[in-house]
Parts: C-alpha cells; structure tokens; sequence
C-alpha cells in the first residue's frame, strides 16, 4: 500500500505593510507610522509621495501595491514630466562604478549623451591609465582644460618611461594638486622640479618614490624643516636615505603603512628610530631585501615596536631563531592584532634553517597570534609540506578561514 509522506512546509514571516521613506534621510523608520496615515494614503491609491524624492533624478515612488489593489490610478504631478529622463541618475551612477571597478568602463561611454558625459567624465579621470603613449597627450589636455585637474584623486606613473623635462611632471602635479591623495613617482624625470610642486598637494595620503633612480642634489641641512602633507598615510621609502633623517625629521602621525626598500645606508639604530616615532600608529610594516645596513636580529622586537600591526612582511635574513619565542613578547599581547604574515628569504647561506615552522606551530597553540588567518613564506626557507608541523599551521589557519601559502 503506497504511503503518502508529506514535505515540511517552510513558515514563512507574517506581512507587514511597508510605506516608502525619504530616500535622503538617514536612520527613518517607517514602522513607526500612525494607522491614520495609513488609511489616508490608501483612499488615494498610488499617489506619489512629495516625501520620497530622490536626490539627483527627483524621482518619486508610486505604491504599486495599493494601486492594483484598488484600482486605483496614480496621479501626475503638475507640470511637465517629459523633460525627466525615464531612468533614475542613481541606478546610472551604480552601473558606472560597478564598471570601473571590474576595469570595464570606456571613455567612449561618453559619447551616448550628455548624462553620461557628466557621470562618467568623472570617474575616467579619477585614476587615469598612464604610460609613456599617452602621458604626454594627456598633460596637454588638462593644460587646455584645468578643470579636468579637480577629478584626479590617483596619479601612477610607474608606467611612465621617458627622458622628458621635469617640467611635464611638475605640471601634472600643479593641475592635479586640489584632490590628488595617491602618487606613484616615475623612475626618471623626478627631480627638483617635481619635489617643489609635491608641497602643494596637502590632501596626499600616499607617496610612493621606490622606482625613483634619478639622482637629486638637494641638499638638506635641517630635516625638521621637511613640512609633510598632514594626512599621510602611506610612506616607502628607497634610495640614500640615512639614520640622520628618521632621527631628526618630524613624521606624521598619521603615517599606517611603512616600507622601506634597498636603503643601504639605514642600519638598525636608524629603523627602530622609525619605529620609535610612528610604529604604534603602523597597522602594515614591510621591509624588503637588500638592507645591507641592517643586522640578523633587527627585527626580532618589531611587536614591541610596533603593538597594532595587521599587516607584516619579513626577510629571515633580518630575524633570529628565537622570532617566535614566547620570550620576546614579555608577556604582553603585542602580537594581538596580526592578521598576515609574510615571511621571505634571499636564498643566503645560512637563512634555510633560520626559522623552524615548529616556531610558529607553538606560537599559534599557545594563543600569541589569535587573529592570524593568512601565512604566505617562500620555499626558500626549507619547510617541508608534509612535516607534522606544517600540516598543524596548515590546518589552524584553515579553520580560521585562512591558509598556508608556500610560494615555490
């Protein structure tokens, strides 16, 4: 005899009426509505509500519920709603970003109408695409239209190889200074004259001159002079700097993410000189090879220096064996906020067995890095996949939905 199995059916929540709210008003609460004005909106079905404008397009919301319902009609407001373009500007503006942020918004957009003119004209100079095919047609036109300049909130000319004058640089900056907050340098035509238009750009958050291999004769005698953009945030640093510069320049507090790169002339008094001033505000520190001037234990204290770092890249060549011991936290949650790690090698004699992963594998038991969900290390420093230890780190930062990343 067949045997009829009924099916769980799932409860659904009970309805709720909902009324539109001003679309440019924050923190509104619809539910709070009186019963009064219920019934006073529903004897006119659908009529749209002076209330719910939207911003740019003003548009306004029809309740298409209550007009079906009661065969209602919704009314026009007075005077001509042909000249409103049939599509909210919002919805526009969304589409448009979610294109430039997946790198498939084109300048000829622009050419459908003047709505998209206006929205995209924008966003296409936001971060222009440079390289040395473009750079110079693009410095002649904002030279002819300055306006443009006051759209460019990133600059990158790392692309940008040409023997050129300062002076395009210079006058890329001088156009683009009202609200450019990121600049790459290029690796040559950065000299005296771009330096000069640099200082005015005081919304500047990050300054990137790692590429920068052309030689400057500015001389400076006194560092507490150096007047830096108050908002900074990002700092790499390469090239001849010495321990004089971190000792008597005056940083910003604002500073979160250091790097420094092939500064043979910092040692490791100059380094924890940085750290001293500014490494309790870093969330991301990296030091890259070669720093020659630095010792095989420089960095062991770098938790002590810097307390709220997420973010930290490594070389053994600048660590001790004792990196992950429980002795150099003095028993203070320095380690705390640490949520990626990596860790690299030069492939120097003697930096294969520098770190044990076993090291790491005690550390991440014993709780001293407890937000730490992603490692990333080289082969280079001779971790053996298999080995007990590894496969333990492998599977803790898995249950943390991280990983082990071992780069070959």
């Amino acid at each position: 005899m067949p045997v009829l199995l009924l099916m769980p059916k799932k409860v659904r929540a009970p309805y709720r009426s909902y009324k539109s709210s001003d679309f440019s008003k924050e923190n509104s609460d619809d539910l709070g509505q009186d019963e009064d004005d219920d019934k006073s909106s529903n004897k006119s079905a659908g009529v749209l509500s002076k209330c719910t404008l939207w911003p740019v397009s003003k548009f306004e919301k029809i309740n298409v519920l209550n007009c079906a319902l009661q065969d209602g009609e919704p009314k026009v407001q007075s005077g001509s709603m042909h000249n409103l373009v049939v599509f909210p500007i919002e919805i526009f503006i969304k589409i448009f970003e979610i294109l430039e942020h997946s790198g498939e918004l084109k300048p000829k957009f622009m050419r459908v109408c003047k709505l998209f003119y206006q929205i995209i004209l924008p966003m296409i100079y936001r971060a222009p695409h440079l390289r040395a095919t473009n750079f110079f047609k693009f410095v002649e036109t904002l030279s002819n239209n300055k306006r443009l300049g006051h759209y460019i909130y990133s600059l990158d000319l790392a692309y940008v190889n040409q023997s050129g004058k300062n002076a395009f640089v210079a006058r890329l900056l001088k156009q683009s200074k009202a609200h450019l907050e990121s600049f790459v340098a290029p690796q040559t035509s950065f000299g005296f004259g771009p330096l000069i238009a640099l200082k005015n750009c005081q919304n500047l958050k990050i300054l990137d001159l790692r590429l920068v291999s052309e030689t400057s004769s500015i001389e400076i005698n006194d560092y507490q002079e150096i007047s830096w953009p108050a908002g900074l945030t990002f700092l790499r640093l390469s090239g001849g700097i010495d321990d004089d510069f971190p000792f008597h320049s005056n940083l910003p507090s604002s500073i979160t993410s250091l790097e420094f790169a092939h500064c043979p002339s910092i040692t490791d008094f100059g380094l924890k000189q940085f750290l001293n001033k500014i490494g309790a505000n870093l969330k991301s520190f990296k030091v890259q090879y070669p720093m020659p001037g630095l010792k095989g234990n420089t960095l062991d204290d770098v938790f002590h220096l810097c307390p709220n770092l997420r973010v930290l890249e490594v070389y053994v060549d600048y660590l001790s064996s004792t990196f992950f011991d429980e002795s150099l936290f003095g028993g203070v949650d320095y380690s705390k906020c640490l949520r990626t790690l990596y860790i690299n090698s030069s492939g120097s004699l003697g930096t294969s067995n520098r770190l044990d992963p076993i090291d790491l594998a005690i550390a991440l038991e014993d709780g001293r890095f407890p937000l730490l969900k992603n490692v990333q290390c080289t082969a280079k420093l001779g971790w053996n996949p298999k080995s007990e230890s590894v496969r333990y780190i492998a599977e803790e930062l898995d249950e943390r939905n991280g990983g082990l990343y071992i780069g070959y």
